[in-house]
């Protein structure tokens, strides 16, 4: 029967494969088993429990979360577009009261740029 050298680490851990491994390499290893109350098989399954179940939690907070920012992103370029199309229209009211009575027109042209910018970069 082939020798299989175990690393030190390996050789104290017990999960559900350890009599597999210890009887693999049986003149190397001549100590028994450590006996708990537990059941090896026991304790495996009840850490690949809990280990799944810290993965879901981890898993499933992690998508809340994007879909969440997704939610938000989407009503605050709702909101940039309705508050444009808003700002737009007093911009053309203004600019039609300021004609009416004869003054100067003012400019808008920097100000809706940097509204604009801002709409870019919420898609982005």
């Amino acid at each position: 029967m082939p020798v299989i050298p175990i690393p030190r680490r390996v050789r104290s851990f017990h999960g559900p494969h350890t009599t597999c491994l210890h009887s693999a390499c049986g003149p190397v290893r001549t100590t028994h088993l450590v006996r708990t109350k537990y059941n090896n098989f026991d304790i495996y399954l009840k850490s690949r429990w809990m280990y799944g179940f810290i993965r879901f939690l981890l898993y499933f907070s992690c998508s809340l979360f994007t879909s969440i920012l997704w939610v938000a992103l989407s009503i605050l370029f709702c909101l940039q577009y309705l508050g444009i199309r808003i700002f737009l229209r007093f911009q053309y009211k203004l600019s039609i009261i300021l004609l009416l009575l004869g003054r100067r027109r003012v400019d808008f042209s920097l100000m809706n740029e940097l509204l604009i910018y801002g709409i870019h970069v919420t898609m982005l």
